[in-house]
């Protein structure tokens, strides 16, 4: 299959983000971790963490790179890995 047949191109990203409500991101490689507040995936360019407020994973299809969620979105935040995030979401578990 080709990506006229339906398939997306693995190192493909893309956000698309409605109402601030719902959120789709493709070309993820991997998902860091989760909760109510804050999603970190790791994408074809880097690190993405998603921060709001009652935030669900309604998709997660890493085979496919593709991550759904739906909530209250209020930031978007990107890193390379190679200076530290001033709020990692690590930094609340590891003090």
């Amino acid at each position: 299959m080709n990506e006229a047949q339906g398939l997306r191109d693995k190192n493909m990203y893309e956000i698309r983000v409605t109402n601030r409500k719902q959120m789709t991101v493709d070309g993820v490689k991997d998902v860091i971790g989760f909760d109510e507040t804050e999603v970190h995936l790791l994408t074809t360019l880097g690190d993405m963490t998603i921060e709001g407020s009652d935030l669900r994973v309604k998709v997660l299809d890493v085979e496919r790179g593709i991550v759904s969620l739906e909530g209250r979105i209020d930031g978007v935040y990107y890193s390379d890995g190679a200076s530290e995030e001033k709020r990692s979401f690590w930094s609340r578990f590891v003090k």
